[in-house]
């Protein structure tokens, strides 16, 4: 049964003092609610993108983007080696692997002129510096990736607090990091090749000017 109420409708402009009252149907509680079931899916997706989308965020914000280095931190450095780290991959919807990164870096670096040394002839350079390479993908939504692509300037340090004995270890003396979206191996390919070429720029301008 519908709960059916008299109200009273006062027009004391018109009428001062008089009221009249009116018939006014109101609906039931539950019905008045907004029925969010067709939207559902909708919604549940567009939370798992938001969710998605936040953990990227807060991995790139709590990792600096850039370096509060000297810029003067590769002077004197005559070649690198490089290193790619293991890809970090929560998808089987793109083709991309370590070799394919490795491969693709060291003939980047080849172009832009940066020197790769080999093991060998890292033993025998102060301070063993090589490039670190770390890629992370994620599925988001369709064909759409997020990625975080790290590179890493890393050298053998010692320590200059007093110990026993002398304690060095692989130190990042330059870093960059950049994240995207992606739904294509090359266009996580052009960010690594951009970050390499912002390296390379900073080893020749501080090498020349030595």
């Amino acid at each position: 049964m519908p709960n059916i109420k008299l109200r009273p409708l006062c027009r004391s402009i018109d009428w001062p003092g008089a009221c009249i009252e009116t018939v006014v149907q109101e609906k039931p509680r539950e019905a008045a609610e907004l029925n969010f079931e067709p939207w559902k899916p909708y919604i549940s997706i567009g939370m798992k993108y938001f969710s998605v989308v936040a953990l990227a965020l807060f991995v790139a914000l709590t990792r600096a983007s850039s370096s509060d280095y000297s810029e003067n931190v590769l002077q004197g450095i005559k070649g690198v080696g490089l290193n790619v780290l293991p890809l970090t991959m929560r998808s089987n919807r793109l083709d991309f692997d370590t070799a394919m990164l490795g491969e693709h870096a060291s003939h980047k670096l080849e172009d832009l002129q940066v020197p790769i040394l080999t093991g060998t002839e890292l033993d025998r350079v102060p301070g063993r510096p090589f490039l670190e390479i770390g890629v992370n993908i994620a599925h988001a939504q369709g064909p759409s990736h997020l990625y975080t692509v790290s590179l890493r300037l890393r050298e053998m340090a010692a320590l200059e607090r007093p110990t026993r004995r002398s304690v060095s270890m692989a130190l990042s003396t330059w870093e960059r990091e950049s994240m995207g979206v992606a739904n294509r191996p090359e266009a996580i390919l052009e960010t690594v090749d951009r970050m390499l070429t912002l390296f390379s720029e900073e080893f020749h301008k501080s090498n020349t000017e030595e």
